[in-house]
């Protein structure tokens, strides 16, 4: 396995990934928000080649420098699986995939900002690639949502949260398998984080728990269609 890399919160390397993701999430939905649906779709199809062309990218440099392995490279972790469908949902507006992104991309996406810990090796490119992955996540829905007025359903944020419950267990045994920690099922990531409370398993039921309650705070807060 790689060694994994926690960067340290309000370290220089922390603001510059903070701001510069905050700054790409806002001018890309300020910029975009009135223009004509053809260039709204142009970018959301541009967002999801960008994300594409970034995987391929990182997994390349990964096998080259002879550091991709089934531990640390499968696309396994919730951000890598929301990033896929986000790939996916920004080209067919797919109204189940527009609500995982929703309601678990951007707490993901936010959380994974908050405390980063890299585990795909350390560079440059690795860096960028961090920050505009879950940067991207959190933009993805919030696009879709503000610029292409997509809307949940009512039920959508419970039925999402089953769905959740479908790679994690698949996930949770093949980690044993593999001696890998997707989604963090198997052991606790590095990072401080106030919501890591207990150890194995009781860590897994409270972050079940804090994730419900971020899906339903974004649920009361998201339009809904009527």
């Amino acid at each position: 396995m790689i060694d994994h890399f926690v960067i340290q919160p309000l370290s220089s390397i922390w603001w510059i990934g903070i701001l510069s993701s905050v700054l790409f999430i806002f001018l890309s939905i300020r910029l975009l928000k009135n223009k004509s649906a053809i260039v709204k779709s142009n970018f959301a199809r541009g967002l999801s080649v960008a994300f594409i062309l970034t995987y391929i990218i990182s997994n390349t440099i990964a096998i080259y420098n002879g550091w991709w392995n089934l531990q640390d490279n499968l696309p396994l972790h919730l951000c890598r699986i929301s990033f896929f469908i986000s790939m996916v949902v920004l080209l067919t507006r797919k109204q189940w995939m527009y609500e995982w992104v929703l309601f678990l991309a951007i707490p993901s996406g936010i959380h994974s900002m908050l405390t980063p810990e890299m585990t795909k090796g350390i560079s440059t490119w690795f860096y960028f690639d961090y920050y505009f992955v879950h940067a991207g996540l959190i933009l993805a829905p919030l696009y879709l949502t503000i610029v292409m007025g997509m809307k949940s359903r009512a039920d959508a944020w419970w039925k999402t949260i089953l769905r959740l419950q479908i790679p994690v267990a698949i996930i949770l045994p093949l980690n044993f398998l593999l001696e890998s920690n997707y989604i963090y099922l198997r052991h606790k990531p590095l990072v401080d984080n106030p919501f890591l409370i207990g150890e194995w398993p009781i860590y897994i039921v409270f972050l079940e728990l804090i994730m419900l309650v971020h899906v339903f705070v974004i649920h009361k807060l998201a339009p809904k269609h009527i």
